[in-house]
């Protein structure tokens, strides 16, 4: 993987998983089922490439979740991420809570799997991340701590994913200077 200029550590994502059940007919009986069982049971399990990139998006959504804090739960990281990546984030929100500083609004990102060694275990994740909704203010008043940027910030983010078991997770997180994608 090719090294980028560590920039300051901001982004995430959220997930949503939405459910229905309990549906009756207009006649008070059963509602017919909307797929046969057989339907139900064919669905194949994720990919690598599924698995890697919900490694990647888990941890953003983590970062995203603790940044908003100054006192955040550092061990939701490790869910996500090990090694590097893991230090990475959390010596960056250990250190924006130590300054008082806590992150509003949310990065987007444009991931995308660049190469999957799915026998080995490993995927490279590219990504061009946005942060320009995603800023930081003061704790206390909810000022900007920095003036609003007058154009997007992108950087690019390169993140190695390791399989280790089941578990799919961030080993390696590098982010690039501003303008870097």
């Amino acid at each position: 993987m090719a090294r980028a200029c560590c920039g300051a550590l901001i982004g995430g994502i959220a997930l949503a998983v939405l459910a229905a059940a309990g549906c009756t007919s207009s006649n008070g009986g059963p509602a017919a089922p909307t797929e046969s069982p057989s339907q139900a049971n064919t669905s194949s399990p994720p990919s690598a490439a599924d698995e890697a990139m919900g490694a990647y998006t888990g941890l953003w959504g983590a970062i995203t979740k603790q940044s908003r804090s100054t006192d955040p739960d550092l061990t939701a990281l490790e869910r996500y991420a090990t090694g590097q990546a893991l230090e990475y984030a959390r010596d960056n929100l250990r250190g924006r809570a130590e300054d008082g500083v806590v992150a509003k609004g949310a990065p987007s990102h444009s991931a995308e799997v660049a190469e999957i060694d799915a026998e080995a275990g490993t995927a490279e994740i590219r990504d061009c991340m946005d942060s320009t909704e995603w800023l930081q203010h003061d704790a206390e008043t909810g000022e900007l701590v920095e003036e609003k940027p007058d154009g997007p910030i992108h950087r690019q983010v390169e993140a190695t994913v390791h399989q280790n078991g089941l578990t799919w997770k961030v080993s390696e997180l590098l982010l690039g200077q501003i303008g870097s994608c």
